[in-house]
């Protein structure tokens, strides 16, 4: 018998050997959405240093936000709670 493909995807989420299989499939998966997005005439919402920008399939780019880059630093081992 053959593993599920939820198997598979989770070993090479996993797996530091296949991060670069990982990052390929990603890749194409964005690219193909955000053509399927411009082709419907959707716009798309992306990040751009440290602005937000949606980008209408005309081309025309909209300044939506600015995000405040503050570092965070996190000690070896430490753990957060998400809430």
């Amino acid at each position: 018998m053959s593993r599920s493909k939820k198997t598979y995807l989770s070993y090479i989420e996993e797996t530091p050997k296949h991060y670069s299989l990982l990052k390929k499939v990603v890749a194409k998966g964005v690219r193909e959405s955000v053509a399927a997005s411009k082709d419907q005439g959707l716009y798309i919402t992306y990040r751009e240093g440290d602005r937000i920008l949606r980008e209408y399939p005309d081309g025309k780019k909209e300044v939506i936000g600015n995000l405040e880059n503050e570092d965070i630093r996190v000690e070896v081992g430490a753990k957060r709670a998400l809430s």
